[in-house]
């Protein structure tokens, strides 16, 4: 086959095999056809290959598989550095697109030079268990308030979401927004280290360089369910301390003077905070709070601004 335009990029782990054959079905009914996809699985110990086979009849569908784990952010970055293409875009494998989604965030992309990735509205597909589907409904309408349908300032976006202490995610999931294979090379990988933000964190890199184009149009469906990355996080405590962490991350790239600067570490102040009652009411709950891996880097972190960890607590414990 000639060389892709678009590589659609499935990393998985124990999928599902209904959700990911119909995740790649929704690939190939793409009315956009320049595109190869590789599934690239991480050492499941579930036959994901059998799911996959029947599709690799189309020369276009590819599967490998890690010779070990590596963890999402890790099995990732792998997918990623298999991405050759001009333009690269993940897909989950929980997740449907809308059979004109290719099109349409390729012609955005190519319409608007200056933007380094694009993004799309999409819908949230809550299992019944879910129990904060609603959040979800919040999340979508606070975007489709704040993103225009468009080009958009990739700086003044970056300041907005910065002073929503980055609540919610703005951009979306990574199977809704389409990369330039120049973006990639600039900005990087995923940091492995955020096994909840990884996503926004790397959004913001992508803010910090590019403009974003936003097609406000429905173009697919994120499914959540308990066994999502998203609700185990949620019920290991996995991700309490990212949010922070990411500020951090944020901070190291900036400028030491500026407005960018100025927004971020009062944005962090307040961030830590939150956190701090996170912690203390799961805590209370008797609800898993991680003191080794990212729990680590939190006490480097109080070692480091003891000052502005103590203002935190105090601010934190007087509600």
């Amino acid at each position: 086959m000639a060389f892709p335009l678009i590589d659609i990029l499935i990393p998985t782990y124990e999928a599902d095999p209904v959700h990911l054959r119909a995740a790649i079905e929704s690939a190939i009914a793409q009315t956009e056809t320049r595109w190869r996809l590789l599934v690239n699985d991480d050492h499941s110990e579930s036959n994901v290959r059998s799911s996959v086979e029947p599709f690799m009849r189309d020369s276009r569908v590819f599967f490998l598989k890690n010779n070990r784990r590596y963890g999402i952010g890790g099995n990732w970055n792998l997918s990623l550095e298999k991405g050759e293409a001009e333009y690269v875009q993940f897909l989950f494998q929980d997740d449907v697109w809308e059979p004109t989604y290719l099109e349409k965030m390729l012609a955005a992309l190519q319409a608007h030079p200056t933007a380094g990735f694009a993004a799309a509205d999409h819908t949230y597909d809550c299992s019944e268990s879910t129990a904060n589907a609603y959040k979800y409904q919040e999340v979508r309408a606070i975007r489709n308030e704040i993103l225009q349908n468009g080009l958009q300032s990739g700086q003044e976006l970056l300041h907005t979401w910065i002073k929503r202490q980055l609540h919610p995610n703005l951009i979306g999931e990574p199977s809704f927004v389409m990369l330039r294979q120049s973006l990639i090379r600039q900005i990087g990988f995923f940091a492995e280290d955020l096994p909840q933000f990884l996503d926004v964190e790397y959004w913001l890199r992508a803010l910090s360089k590019s403009d974003i184009v936003y097609v406000k149009e429905n173009l697919g469906s994120f499914r959540v369910h308990p066994k999502g990355a998203s609700a185990q996080n949620e019920e290991s405590g996995a991700g309490i301390y990212d949010r922070l962490l990411c500020f951090d991350k944020l901070i190291l790239t900036l400028p030491w003077f500026g407005k960018t600067m100025r927004i971020a570490k009062k944005a962090r102040k307040d961030a830590l905070v939150v956190m701090i009652r996170k912690f203390f009411e799961r805590r209370k709950n008797k609800q898993k709070t991680p003191m080794s891996g990212n729990g680590k880097k939190m006490k480097m972190f109080a070692l480091n601004h003891p000052l502005l960890v103590t203002g935190a607590l105090l601010k934190a414990l007087i509600k």
